[in-house]
């Protein structure tokens, strides 16, 4: 890359005296503006180039959409090489860029181009790049009109490039040189350095036809008294192609009748010195017009694009507007409405003074109700939160206290450790029973009547029995329990498992926990039964303290004990029959309370079942082999690393292959180097998630099931586990049984 000489943009004044012109061509010489050539060679792939040509000619567009897809292809070629590591290629890449954006006079995205290869030679040094990186950097200073720093750099890539790089690359660097030189006015350097140019770039087959380095040759030799070489070599400018046929190029000539006016001088030739200063002059002239009025296009071009961007994002912004009109349309409406209204009271205000004072009276008295009412709203909500945090503080800090307790104990004494084990079991279910209640209770909440059930084979003979033992077992006051199933019932029935369990636990668990040495009976029987659905009735009793009439309308409140003895005696977080009644709302169906204090209670509800096929579950076809647990390999993907520790010895306790990825990321990468039968994916994880992770392995991998293992709601987050192609949701903390039984059902 070589500095275009602007030895001749001045102005050229012919007051007939010998001094004046001397100053004056003296000055002229020397002036530079910014503005630079590209040298012939290239030292980037030829694929790349033709890609940066094509970026190259889209940006130079007066079009912004072209702009952009022009700026598009250069930042995807960056990208390209980075991801190739080709860090020669890019060097080059980003000095081309730079350059072109200095020849568009664009200043600001040359520098900050310059600065990045500066940065990436910091990494990945390469001296004869560095050297071209120098040249570069004085070319962007002498456009800036820099001279300390063009010198400065000018400098440093002869360092470099004499040292490091071939000679094809040094042809430039010795032009920059020459015209380094000449602003010193160090003749013999500049005539050095222009003669080694021309040598060169013979050598390495470049263009004979050098007209702009033969006039700096015959100026050094002008300056040296050297005239016979100068008029050799202004002779080969004036038979030049570019000075015989190139009309155009008013600087080439004007320097040359400059520089020949000088000779003439020198030589005592003062008409003929006139007449070439002269006309030297009338092309300089001509050069400042053509200057002028590129400089203009070019600041046209620049505004044009510039008013493309303001309104390309001004068109971005009134699309963002229009979409917000829509969502807020009904809003506006009633503001329009309002401001209506309004218009019409100020209207009727001039008129009917007295009126207005009755009517803002009026609208003051409502004005106060909507405050007292915002007030009680507030204090009720202050309230539900102490009991919020009152509620979970206590029913969070006794299983951690028997928790840590017991471990105390067993670390103590290990004769109980059977007893000591059933009590830790105890504890660890409550905070899960807790934990579970409060995500339940959001999960209801964000449902916008949009609830799918889901359709999960339920034998309930099964679940209540198993129920009623764990809860006789958790509750243990001396309470008997029995369960009165209809055998009219089919054995299995299609309902969403989650919640009629969690309907069906919150009663019998009340049931039991506010009876001591008493008797809770289940009934269970079939109200009606269809084609297609089979409507069962549930009726809960107990003998325990019953309902007082006067709280029996707020039970359903959250966090609604009955009163603080009834609390502090029986404990619980008031979250029961607020999730009994949310669920049972979800599916259109009401719950009955029959109560006396001290007597007992009684509560009923009835749901509707789908009735059970035979094809409403997969069978495995007979021919498939049933597979060992040695030859099963699972990848569990979990960043906790005590979670990695307990997953895995459940896993390999069966047989089974386990290995652990520590994000999603990683397992990305395992997936690729093995086959797994099935990926335990965990959701909340860093680098990587979940979901992230389960969508790559689902496309790269779609032979692997894939089996969230996590603590995040499956109900909130539906879609984005069916969008991560994820088979199923296991939830924190796993049910044994039921984690062995999804790894037997995917991968046996």
């Amino acid at each position: 890359m070589k500095h275009i000489n602007r030895a001749g943009d001045g102005l050229l004044i012919n007051a007939g005296l010998k001094s004046s012109l001397w100053c004056l061509g003296y000055l002229l010489f020397f002036l530079l503006i910014s503005s630079s050539i590209f040298s012939q060679q290239s030292s980037i792939d030829t694929a790349y180039l033709k890609e940066l040509e094509k970026a190259k000619k889209l940006i130079s567009q007066n079009n912004y959409e072209l702009y952009q897809q022009g700026t598009q292809i250069l930042n995807d070629l960056e990208n390209k090489l980075i991801t190739k590591k080709d860090y020669d290629q890019l060097l080059y890449l980003y000095l081309k860029i730079s350059y072109f954006h200095l020849r568009q006079y664009d200043y600001n995205s040359s520098k900050k181009i310059l600065d990045k290869a500066g940065k990436l030679l910091q990494k990945h040094n390469n001296n004869s790049i560095r050297g071209e990186y120098y040249e570069h950097l004085a070319v962007f200073y002498n456009a800036q009109g820099n001279r300390v720093l063009d010198e400065k750099y000018t400098l440093l890539s002869e360092k470099y490039l004499t040292k490091y790089a071939p000679k094809i690359k040094q042809v430039d660097m010795y032009y920059n040189l020459t015209l380094l030189y000449l602003k010193r006015e160090d003749w013999n350097k500049m005539l050095i350095n222009s003669l080694k140019f021309l040598k060169i770039n013979e050598e390495t087959g470049g263009d004979p036809d050098q007209p702009e380095m033969n006039l700096l040759v015959a100026e050094s030799y002008l300056h040296q008294n050297q005239f016979d070489k100068a008029s050799q070599y202004l002779e080969k400018v004036k038979n030049s192609d570019i000075f015989l046929n190139h009309d155009d190029d008013f600087l080439l000539k004007s320097r040359y009748h400059s520089i020949q006016g000088q000779l003439y001088e020198k030589q005592n030739q003062y008409k003929l010195a006139a007449d070439n200063l002269k006309i030297a002059n009338d092309y300089y002239k001509k050069r400042l017009v053509y200057r002028v009025e590129k400089t203009n296009h070019s600041l046209n071009q620049k505004r044009e694009l510039e008013v493309k961007n303001i309104e390309f994002q001004s068109v971005i912004k009134q699309n963002l507007l229009k979409s917000e009109n829509v969502k807020y349309k009904n809003y506006l409406l009633i503001l329009c409405f309002i401001t209506i209204i309004s218009l019409l009271v100020l209207l009727y205000i001039q008129y009917w003074n007295a009126k207005f004072k009755s009517s803002t009276n009026q609208l003051l008295n409502e004005k106060n109700e909507l405050l007292h009412k915002a007030n009680s709203d507030l204090e009720a909500a202050l309230n539900i939160r102490k009991k919020l945090l009152d509620t979970i503080s206590h029913e969070l800090r006794t299983p951690i206290y028997t928790l840590n307790g017991l471990l105390h104990l067993m670390k103590e004494d290990k004769t109980n450790l059977e007893k000591n084990i059933d009590q830790l079991q105890a504890s660890v279910q409550n905070l899960y029973n807790l934990s579970g209640n409060i995500i339940e209770i959001n999960v209801l909440d964000s449902f916008d009547n949009d609830y799918i059930p889901k359709k999960d084979v339920v034998s309930l003979q099964e679940l209540l029995s198993k129920m009623l033992t764990s809860v006789k077992k958790s509750r243990n006051n001396s309470n008997s329990g029995s369960l009165l199933f209809d055998e009219m019932i089919p054995e299995k029935l299609i309902f969403d498992e989650a919640k009629l369990y969690q309907v069906l636990f919150s009663l019998i668990d009340n049931a039991f926990k506010f009876t001591k040495n008493g008797s809770i009976v289940v009934e269970v029987k079939k109200v009606s039964e269809t084609e297609e659905k089979t409507q069962i009735k549930f009726i809960i009793s107990d003998t325990g303290i019953g309902i007082a009439p006067e709280i029996r309308d707020k039970i359903y409140d959250l966090f609604f004990q009955g009163s603080d003895k009834i609390n502090y005696e029986y404990g619980g977080t008031g979250l029961g029959l607020t999730l009994v009644k949310k669920t049972l709302d979800l599916f259109d169906k009401t719950i009955t309370i029959d109560s006396e204090p001290n007597l007992g209670t009684t509560i009923s509800f009835s749901l509707d079942f789908e009735n059970y096929m035979e094809s409403d579950e997969p069978e495995l076809s007979k021919s498939k082999r049933i597979k060992e647990p040695s030859e099963i390999r699972i990848l569990l993907v979990e960043d906790n690393k005590t979670n990695q520790l307990i997953t895995k010895r459940i896993i390999t306790k069966k047989g089974y292959i386990c290995d652990v990825a520590d994000n999603g990321f990683e397992a990305c990468n395992m997936v690729g180097l093995a086959n797994y039968s099935l990926v335990l994916m965990d959701i909340m994880m860093p680098i990587m998630d979940g979901f992230e992770a389960s969508d790559y392995i689902s496309k790269f991998k779609p032979d692997i099931p894939i089996v969230a293992l996590t603590a995040i709601s499956e109900d909130v987050n539906k879609e984005l586990f069916s969008a991560s192609k994820i088979k199923k949701v296991l939830s924190k903390p796993v049910d044994v049984e039921e984690l062995y039984k999804t790894i037997s059902f995917y991968c046996e």
